[in-house]
């Protein structure tokens, strides 16, 4: 199932470093965003689904953060899951099937959205599965969850911390998040590739990773490069 609302108007500002600095300031380059999302939800979902060898080698990253969050969603037999930026569901769709009680996908992509209800269903989980297009700042949430995961969103968000602090709210467990890494030669590939597409990215520092989680009211457990991502978990601050 799928709830839909308004689409998210996002705030930017500059980042730390050069690499995450860029041009995209309102409303407009929301859509673009959108857009960008919209055009290539197939092709992403694919990523997963049928990967190419050369999506083996070069995303091999892409594959070990999936392993590595599910990894750090274990146990997760009835347990509750919010997949921010759940884009085609991979994850949800993953969590169901190894018996978490209720996962929630939210993302503001309606095309992904579709793939996402698509593949819960082939899976046999729909049941377990309910996925929201709408603005995670803005949604209003009745409930917390036991896990609350970001994997992949870090890239496209231009000031981090509101979302992570949201997300502190809303997890009573473990928060699982990446961010992209800003030394790296894809990096500076992917600035280029997403600029040429209208889509803003943005990299981070560990540091800068470790300094905004604990902004957001997180006890940091794992702040870890993975291929060219940091891959972190955390448990809210008592």
């Amino acid at each position: 199932m799928v709830s839909r609302a308004r689409h998210p108007n996002r705030t930017v500002l500059p980042e730390e470093t050069e690499m995450g600095r860029n041009s995209f300031h309102g409303p407009e380059d929301t859509q673009k965003v959108l857009a960008y999302f919209e055009t290539t939800a197939t092709g992403f979902a694919a990523i997963y689904e049928s990967p190419r060898l050369v999506d083996r080698i070069f995303r091999c990253d892409m594959y070990e953060r999936f392993r590595r969050t599910l990894q750090a969603c274990d146990p997760s037999s009835g347990r509750s899951v919010l997949d921010i930026g759940c884009g085609s569901g991979q994850y949800v769709t993953a969590l169901a099937e190894r018996g978490a009680r209720e996962v929630v996908g939210l993302d503001f992509a309606a095309n992904m959205l579709r793939i996402a209800t698509a593949n819960a269903r082939r899976a046999g989980v729909a049941d377990k599965c309910r996925f929201i297009e709408e603005d995670f700042l803005t949604y209003p949430f009745n409930r917390r969850f036991d896990y609350v995961i970001a994997v992949g969103l870090f890239d496209y968000i231009a000031e981090p911390l509101p979302f992570l602090r949201r997300a502190r709210e809303l997890t009573t467990g473990k928060f699982v998040a990446t961010f992209p890494r800003v030394l790296t030669w894809r990096a500076l590939v992917r600035k280029a590739r997403l600029r040429l597409a209208g889509c803003p990215v943005f990299f981070y520092t560990r540091g800068r990773v470790g300094d905004l989680l604990r902004q957001a009211g997180f006890a940091i457990e794992r702040n870890e490069v993975c291929g060219k991502i940091y891959f972190a978990t955390a448990r809210p601050s008592h």
